[in-house]
């Protein structure tokens, strides 16, 4: 049996798919013939050279879709060129790890082969996703087998494209805890203020986020915070520009004229563990962010969570020790709570005992896939057909 496993993309700081992709294929590897076919380049590249082999990843050029960006090619055409690349697969499964890549859905199942989707993403994505010509009304047709990336993620597919007739598997979040433990204490950390000051991690409290910096992930309301709390120092973990932040032309503006002296970028990083670990608070600012795997990677690195109810599928897997907030995300209540936190006479000190068999079996890959191989065992034909 052959795999490939399709990721929209190969980055390490943005969104969860392509990680938890790459995650997925590492750990199939050890039991199924896997390879992996990444449609943009990024830092995920070598990761998946060193755990998949770099023989078994491969990377599409800029040019292959006859056009500067592969989203810009019509969607019909997108299908096309897929199925050209997919004749010369000898992969009996293709695994496509978002909406976001579904030309390779229908490409794969029109040529006879089994789909599995992994969805990620929330109505509003999907919707999105179908304005902008990356999706289309009928893909849950082309499937198999439908992953989900949270158990809330079923009513998005409901709410979409109605009643879903494939077997689906809560897959969750998964990370890799012993990768995150162990890079967390590799190398120092660098970030700058707009005004170029680099971060001295000190005695001041230290609140933190991790992703590229798109409207959903709210880097305004993170802005808005840091301004509202000028006592602590804040710390954004990826990318502002809007070369890599797509829609987020005007707060990186606002970032560079606010010259704020207390929040620190890092730009893009391949290990944003280390950060994490230095966190005093985990503050996920985001309006939406389906299946944020940062939580559970703080959460292994037991670093407390702020975050917005609105904003995730997930929340139901936080510690008892994290705080939602409700309503409207918004910078106030946020400030509130941080001013409230960094002021505490008892402002606990940094918690690294070791991880729990809880933890691990809450969010580690190996403790996952096995039901993985199960739903991908369950599409092989039982017969061989005749000659």
């Amino acid at each position: 049996m052959s795999i490939l496993i399709v990721l929209h993309d190969a980055s390490r700081t943005g969104a969860p798919p392509p990680r938890v992709g790459g995650l997925i294929a590492a750990e199939l590897k050890k039991y199924r013939d896997v390879r992996v076919l990444c449609l943009t380049d990024g830092p995920l590249r070598g990761w998946l050279n060193d755990r998949v082999g770099a023989g078994k990843v491969r990377v599409l050029g800029k040019n292959f879709w006859g056009t500067a960006e592969r989203n810009l090619a019509p969607f019909a055409e997108r299908v096309r060129i897929a199925g050209t690349l997919l004749a010369q697969e000898e992969s009996t499964i293709v695994y496509v790890n978002s909406f976001a890549a579904s030309e390779f859905a229908i490409a794969a199942k029109l040529l006879g082969k089994r789909v599995i989707l992994h969805s990620h993403e929330k109505s509003a994505e999907i919707k999105r996703l179908l304005a902008h010509q990356l999706t289309q009304l009928d893909i849950l047709t082309f499937c198999d087998a439908i992953v989900l990336a949270a158990e809330d993620l079923a009513s998005d597919l409901l709410a979409v494209f109605g009643p879903t007739p494939h077997p689906t598997l809560n897959f969750g979040i998964a990370v890799d805890v012993e990768e995150i433990v162990q890079l967390a204490d590799a190398g120092s950390l660098r970030a700058t203020t707009a005004a170029g000051t680099p971060l001295v991690p000190g005695s001041r409290y230290l609140v933190g986020m991790v992703g590229h910096a798109s409207p959903r992930k709210g880097p305004d309301i993170f802005l808005e915070t840091a301004k509202l709390v000028p006592e602590c120092d804040f710390i954004w973990v990826g990318d502002w520009k809007s070369s890599a932040a797509a829609g987020n032309s005007e707060v990186y503006r606002s970032f560079r004229s606010s010259r704020l002296g207390n929040l620190y970028v890092t730009g893009g990083v391949d290990n944003p563990f280390k950060y994490i670990k230095r966190f005093e608070l985990f503050f996920l600012s985001s309006r939406e962010d389906p299946n944020p795997l940062v939580l559970a990677e703080a959460t292994v690195l037991q670093v407390p969570i702020m975050c917005f109810s609105r904003s995730t599928a997930v929340t139901d897997l936080l510690g008892r020790n994290e705080i939602l907030l409700h309503g409207t995300p918004n910078a106030a209540d946020a400030a509130r709570i941080i001013k409230r936190l960094a002021s505490s006479p008892d402002r606990p000190a940094p918690n690294r005992k070791p991880i729990s068999p809880a933890i691990r079996d809450r969010f580690d890959v190996s403790r996952k896939i096995n039901a993985l191989i199960e739903l991908i065992d369950s599409l092989q034909p039982t017969t061989q057909p005749s000659a």
